[in-house]
């Protein structure tokens, strides 16, 4: 990782915990929380995009204000979870919030960023 990628990432980390970590959001589905564990695995996850997608966590809450639902999925592990895909753009091409609903407690976190659908 080139070191001003590396910057980047302690401070998004940073200020992530400090003004994003178990907040929710609304979204056209309802609200979204968004965790440290789903932070970290945004900035972990590959992307065409890496930089921008990094730079986007700073305009989450209105990435998932304006966010198209794309689609639901159930959890292929056959855990108690439904996947929700919404599009948002990255660098003028679609990517897609990955959300995370657990079926028990009805909670949704966002859980990633990503640049396609499996």
């Amino acid at each position: 990782m080139a070191e001003d990628i590396k910057i980047m990432v302690a401070a998004i980390k940073e200020w992530g915990k400090s003004q994003l970590s178990g907040k929710a959001f609304n979204t056209m589905i309802g609200p979204v929380v968004i965790t440290m564990r789903g932070i970290k695995e945004i900035i972990n996850q590959p992307h065409q995009f890496h930089r921008e997608k990094l730079m986007a966590l700073y305009d989450i809450e209105q990435l998932l204000a304006i966010a198209e639902f794309v689609k639901t999925m159930p959890d292929s592990k056959d855990r108690p979870f439904v996947w929700y895909y919404l599009k948002i753009i990255i660098a003028e091409n679609d990517s897609y919030l990955v959300v995370r609903e657990d079926i028990q407690s009805g909670i949704k976190i966002l859980y990633s960023i990503v640049d396609n659908i499996k």
